[in-house]
């Protein structure tokens, strides 16, 4: 109980310190708030953007997919012979990955693209059909508005139906009567079985919509494109999607299914694997550089904050020599001086952390505000700002109440 006294007395003394020598105080506090605001803002910052980024690629479809594609040299550039010898990526590869690990793999999709005339009654466009197989739909984010999707058996023949986007469905069918209408694409009469929700998702307010393009969507049948439009006996698609909930096994999984894809392409690595989960990490890794960047910043500031408080103690230190000498004259120990210049430092850092918290979340809001995302904080972001300050502000307190402790009181009483 009686240390319990000695700290109430030690800090009300401490307070009446700070309250009695204001402008100093403030001085003392204001290196303190600038570190800590810095910390915590750039953290609030950093943590916003990923967040939102992650938004978008969940909104996508998820996070854990293993996306299989011809390399660009194969459509774009100049392949080998050999390489263009090979069939290319085709559904037996996608069937023959799905059996390496099929308690893993949640599901597996397949696409098909190609470009080619759609025409009604209302419009007639040049646009990009795209031929769907497996578990496309879910896997990239699409829900059915109106109607249905694909069935397995018009999945496996290839039947002449299509489900459109929200913007496709406005552009041929004006009058909002889509369902069970008919759409020509290329020589290829189809019916209109449904249509997808509307995509929308913009990373900034203000911003236009990122997934407008997705609301341009023209789905048929994968097998659709592949026989009749293109008659590709050897199915080829333009990319295979393996969905993986556990991150533990994508690794695995892509090396092996490289070996597969490897062999059967007559060993030409003509394909690249595209984890989104580790595009994923590699991003939130350049984030954690800029974390560093903004704890550094707000190391600099707490250390040129903690300087300043060390010149200014050691200048109050010469003002209050004859008030030491007193207290150690009447009874105090160099150790309970020592013990009331840390608990007025301490308490100055406390002070002046809850006010750096206070405008690390003002300036983190107006800085997002400003870039029109929504704020996220974390709890992490707020102990690395406090728990800096704090540490800071024991370390560069420990010199001058050293030299307070170390006060002869016969000296102390004869200063002038």
């Amino acid at each position: 109980m009686s240390g319990s006294g000695a700290f109430r007395e030690r800090l009300f003394g401490a307070w009446v310190e700070i309250r009695e020598n204001l402008g100093r105080s403030v001085l003392q506090a204001l290196g303190v708030l600038l570190g800590v605001a810095s910390v915590l803002g750039g953290f609030s910052i950093s943590d916003s953007q990923r967040r939102r980024a992650d938004q978008m690629f969940v909104k996508m479809g998820g996070l854990d997919k293993l996306n299989v594609q011809p390399k660009a040299a194969m459509k774009d550039g100049t392949p080998s012979a050999l390489r263009q010898a090979n069939l290319g990526l085709r559904d037996a590869d996608a069937t023959g990955g799905e059996a390496l690990n099929s308690d893993a793999i949640q599901g597996v999709s397949r696409q098909k693209n190609t470009r080619t005339r759609v025409a009604s009654s209302a419009a007639d466009q040049d646009r990009q059909v795209s031929g769907i197989g497996g578990d496309y739909i879910p896997a990239n984010g699409y829900g059915i508005a109106q109607g249905r999707g694909f069935s397995n058996a018009e999945m496996e023949t290839g039947a002449a139906v299509v489900v459109l986007g929200t913007e496709a469905a406005n552009t041929f069918f004006p009058s909002g009567e889509v369902l069970g209408q008919s759409l020509r694409i290329g020589d290829v009469p189809v019916t209109v079985i449904g249509t997808f929700q509307e995509r929308v998702f913009r990373f900034r307010e203000g911003q236009g919509n990122q997934f407008w393009w997705r609301n341009r969507i023209i789905a048929v049948p994968a097998n659709l494109v592949q026989r009749r439009m293109n008659g590709d006996a050897y199915r080829r698609v333009d990319r295979v999607t393996f969905r993986i909930p556990d991150m533990n096994a994508m690794s695995g999984f892509a090396a092996k299914l490289k070996g597969l894809l490897k062999a059967n392409h007559r060993l030409e690595e003509d394909f690249r694997l595209d984890d989104v989960a580790a595009r994923i990490r590699r991003r939130q890794s350049q984030g954690d550089v800029y974390d560093i960047i903004f704890l550094l910043s707000g190391v600099l500031a707490l250390v040129g904050g903690g300087i300043v408080n060390v010149n200014i103690q050691m200048a109050s230190l010469k003002e209050r020599v004859r008030e030491v000498g007193v207290k150690m004259a009447i009874g105090a120990s160099g150790r309970e001086i020592f013990k009331s210049f840390m608990t007025e430092a301490l308490l100055l850092t406390a002070l002046g952390g809850l006010a750096g918290l206070l405008l690390g979340v003002g300036f983190s809001w107006g800085i997002t505000s400003t870039l029109g995302i929504p704020l996220y904080m974390t709890p992490a972001s707020f102990l690395w700002a406090y728990g800096l300050a704090a540490t800071f502000g024991f370390l560069f307190a420990l010199v001058p109440a050293w030299k307070a402790s170390r006060l002869s009181p016969m000296e102390a009483l004869r200063y002038e």
